[in-house]
């Protein structure tokens, strides 16, 4: 399904990264894997995550390449894209996996916690949007357009609709869907399409997790979401753009877009707009039947 393509795998060393890297080259694909190399909480730095996925790519009879760095660095991710041109001649889908954790209630959250989480996964997201963007559209106009598609996927998860003690990340995430949204109607026009990844498994991010309790790798491991990916990155989701795609274990989904689930209208003729005396008498009428409080269990 890749045959003949270079995909970037961001966040590649390990988890989710690493068996979608993996499976990119068993498709076919010559992968560049990044990864910094920290630990959970963002802490330390090492290079040999990145050169193990890639060791087994190359065990497997597949070509890759490792790249350390950080992307939310932009200088750093404009360097990763021209490397991996200079290398392979071109980048034909980017899929970012980096992140990490640093959880806390959201009244004793201090600013070095929020900072971290949403720089790496949203500033980072956007680093390497940016970076990649603007050499395709670069490269589409000097060529008067590409031979197939571009793909760029962007990772978020459930966790964006809210779980205790993860404001930081689940921000973030929410960002993350923003960004591709609008990148997705930007890139259109050069042929590139956008769409976002919401994938759940058992990795070292939830394992800890309530949600997560009782699940395991054959039922609930990593090596079972990279069939998304890879779908998304092939040309058989040709036009598919602006989607976000959900997958679980055996679960596959498509995840709508925030939208008005309901509305009351007046005549502002009559009485002009909308007041709090009005809303409260009407409440009731607008709300029926949908659930206006919305916790975990256990909250």
């Amino acid at each position: 399904m890749l045959d003949d393509t270079v995909q970037m795998v961001c966040g590649g060393g390990g988890g989710l990264g690493e068996e979608t890297a993996v499976a990119m080259a068993e498709h076919g694909a010559t992968v560049v894997v990044n990864d910094l190399g920290v630990d959970v909480s963002g802490e330390g730095s090492d290079a040999q995550p990145a050169q193990e996925t890639v060791d087994r790519i190359e065990a497997a009879g597949g070509e890759a390449m490792a790249h350390f760095g950080d992307v939310a660095d932009c200088s750093y991710t404009e360097e990763l894209v021209a490397d991996t041109v200079d290398e392979y001649g071109a980048v034909h889908g980017v899929i970012n996996f980096a992140g990490i954790l640093r959880d806390s209630m959201v009244f004793t959250m201090d600013e070095d916690e929020w900072d971290a989480v949403v720089d790496v996964h949203l500033k980072g997201h956007f680093s390497l949007v940016r970076a990649v963007s603007a050499h395709w559209r670069e490269r589409y106009k000097a060529e008067g357009g590409f031979d197939r598609q571009r793909a760029l996927t962007c990772v978020s998860s459930g966790v964006a609709a809210g779980n205790p003690g993860q404001a930081n990340y689940s921000a973030a995430k929410a960002g993350i869907l923003g960004l591709m949204r609008t990148a997705a109607r930007e890139l259109h026009q050069y042929d590139v399409r956008v769409n976002a990844l919401w994938p759940t498994a058992l990795t070292r991010m939830t394992e800890d997790l309530p949600a997560m309790a009782g699940a395991d790798e054959e039922t609930m491991g990593p090596q079972l979401v990279p069939g998304a990916p890879v779908f998304l990155a092939s040309e058989g989701a040709e036009d598919v753009t602006g989607v976000t795609v959900a997958i679980a274990g055996g679960n596959l989904a498509i995840v709508s877009d925030p939208e008005r689930e309901r509305t009351l209208s007046k005549d502002l003729g009559e009485g002009g707009a909308w007041t709090a005396a009005g809303i409260d008498e009407r409440w009731d009428e607008l709300a029926e039947g949908f659930e206006t409080t919305r916790m975990s269990p256990g909250y």
